[in-house]
């Protein structure tokens, strides 16, 4: 490798070290959907797709993305009862709507 190839590679890898994939708390808009980048979307696709899904899909792009099978996981699960606990508060919200008052 020549030194701007290097260069290249390792601005590269810094950018994307630099960026975090998960460590923004996604957000649940007004119909309790999660407002996720693209990167975390992905991630969290796998993860609903199984344990043995996620762990190809990160280590494969482990070295890109920084992530770890298991933090992956617990973030995605976390997430999900997240989503879950508002789809619940918004269903008993609707289903009451003089509580408000």
């Amino acid at each position: 490798m020549n030194t701007s190839t290097k260069v290249r590679v390792a601005s590269l890898t810094l950018a994307l070290a630099a960026h975090p994939v998960m460590a923004q708390e996604a957000r649940l808009d007004k119909v309790c959907t999660p407002q996720l980048t693209y990167a975390q979307q992905r991630l969290y696709q796998n993860a609903n797709e199984g344990t043995d899904v996620l762990r190809r899909f990160t280590f494969i792009r482990r070295g890109i993305l920084q992530v770890d099978t298991y933090e992956t996981a617990i973030w995605a699960a976390s997430l999900s009862a997240a989503r879950v606990a508002c789809l619940k508060t918004a269903s008993v919200a609707q289903a009451n709507p003089d509580s408000g008052r």
